[in-house]
């Protein structure tokens, strides 16, 4: 959620940014087109005093000075005797009587001479002359730009960062729920034996003999053992063998058979495996966890209301990789909820932790280099798990 919020915050600078940026462009091109305009007008007026005999000199050159000043354009000009023959648009007030005044003149016309050649006319002096207001608006431009782009760069990094950092401390608080989770049960189970070993021999053995006790206890062991090698996998690069994705499923199968008449009688499994799969290059712990993932989600939507579980597994149509769909007819996925299934939290189960599917996708994408999509079913759940088959040049 809040990586969504900080996405759209991201979203909303950019979209601020780029609309002022193009509103500050917008009133420098009218800038441009109305000095334009000026010049324009100049150049007329020019025309019209030469053309014109009859109308006076100097009302032309006042018309073409008026335009001059419109323009914003800083003008000093210098007679030939050094005298300060006319300065117009200084950012400062010139007082013509004031020899600090004058002398500020001077200095401020050295300084357009940095940026402008002055312009030397015979008869009339030196020139000295700046840019317009636009122009120097447009010296910023490229600044102004590449301090937003590196505003945005450095917001966007941040966001970026703390995202990840946000998303793996999601994946650590999943990892430890999910880990109880699955010691949770054997211990609780080797605890009970513990308790019915200090019972005296008499009732102990009217409640399981000795070889039922051992067999128990060992079966919680080896299932400790699995979820101690399923944890140590999950958590660096696991060495890759060739699976046979169908033994898998059928493995699978037998381990709820054996369960769901004590979870629901009325949930039924079925696996069905396409016959000649080709296997495909994996680990059979991680595997197996995977898709034990996806049963049991299956199986929590299911209890209480009965309902089937169906696993099919099929080479896809190039014979590239096989594709495994696990379907319930279920209540479904809620739609709010469909683009976030399988990000850490998200559940649709009440009290749901969202760990399994979250561990489900690491398997299938990071690890398998396989994908797993929720499938667009109207009733029920599918779940789509695509894995790469074993290339004949491949060795393990």
């Amino acid at each position: 959620m809040k990586a969504r919020l900080w996405a759209t915050g991201l979203i909303l600078l950019f979209g601020a940014v780029l609309a002022w940026y193009l509103i500050y462009t917008r009133q420098l091109v009218n800038a441009v087109n109305a000095d334009a305009a000026a010049l324009s007008r100049m150049y007329a007026q020019v025309l019209e005093g030469v053309s014109d005999p009859d109308r006076e000199s100097f009302l032309v050159l006042f018309d073409m000075l008026e335009e001059i000043e419109s323009l914003g354009v800083p003008v000093v000009v210098i007679a030939e005797d050094g005298q300060i023959h006319a300065a117009r648009n200084l950012p400062f007030v010139h007082d013509p009587s004031d020899p600090s005044s004058t002398r500020r003149v001077l200095e401020y016309a050295a300084r357009l001479d940095e940026r402008n050649d002055p312009l030397v006319e015979e008869g009339i002096g030196v020139i000295h002359f700046g840019m317009p207001a636009v122009v120097e608006r447009l010296r910023w431009v490229p600044w102004t730009q590449a301090a937003t782009l590196i505003v945005i760069v450095l917001v966007a990094t941040w966001i970026f960062r703390s995202t990840i950092r946000a998303e793996q401390e999601r994946i650590w608080a999943t990892m430890a729920r999910e880990s109880a989770h699955q010691l949770s049960t054997p211990l609780s189970s080797l605890t009970g034996w513990v308790e019915i070993l200090r019972m005296p021999a008499d009732e102990r053995s009217a409640v399981a003999s000795q070889d039922r006790i051992t067999e128990e206890v060992e079966v919680d062991v080896e299932r400790l053992n699995k979820v101690a090698q399923r944890f140590e996998l999950i958590g660096r690069r696991p060495r890759m063998d060739t699976v046979d994705v169908g033994e898998v499923l059928q493995r699978l199968e037998g381990y709820f058979a054996a369960r769901l008449p004590r979870l629901d009688r009325s949930i039924e499994l079925t696996v069905h495996v396409a016959p000649q799969l080709q296997p495909v290059a994996g680990n059979p712990v991680l595997l197996e966890w995977a898709f034990e993932n996806l049963i049991k989600n299956a199986v929590d939507v299911l209890a209480g209301r009965g309902g089937r579980i169906a696993v099919n597994a099929m080479p896809d149509d190039d014979g590239r990789c096989v594709t495994i769909h696990v379907v319930d007819d279920g209540p479904g996925v809620p739609a709010e909820l469909r683009k976030h299934i399988f990000e850490p939290g998200v559940s649709s189960k009440e009290g749901g932790w969202g760990v399994g599917l979250t561990l489900t996708r690491r398997i299938v994408e990071d690890t398998h280099g396989g994908s797993i999509v929720l499938g667009k079913r109207r009733d029920g759940a599918e779940f789509i798990v695509t894995l790469p088959v074993v290339r004949p040049d491949r060795t393990t």
